[in-house]
């Protein structure tokens, strides 16, 4: 399943991620990518990845060369990213 309809149900709110960036697709949607650093990095992405496993939103996992952990999904619709956003941010 792609993402679509995202909703703050389908994204559980937090840990907040230290760094998040989305980027314009060709057809109108977005990618996002949200990094977690520090001892507790891979602990606090694990959370969302178990959210979007259950949500079953299509994603990758990566280490980061310099120690984070990278979870990255989309394409997501411009009103898709504001839940994104609530789920990484808040």
């Amino acid at each position: 399943m792609g993402v679509t309809e995202l909703s703050a149900a389908s994204l559980r709110i937090g840990p907040k991620a230290d760094r998040v960036s989305i980027w314009p697709m060709d057809d109108g949607r977005y990618g996002l990518d949200a990094t977690f650093q520090g001892a507790s990095g891979h602990e606090r992405a694990q959370t969302h990845e178990a959210a979007l496993k259950t949500a079953e939103i299509r994603y990758s996992f990566r280490q980061e060369l310099d120690g984070g952990w990278t979870l990255r999904f989309g394409p997501i619709t411009p009103a898709d990213v504001s839940a994104a956003l609530q789920a990484f941010v808040v």
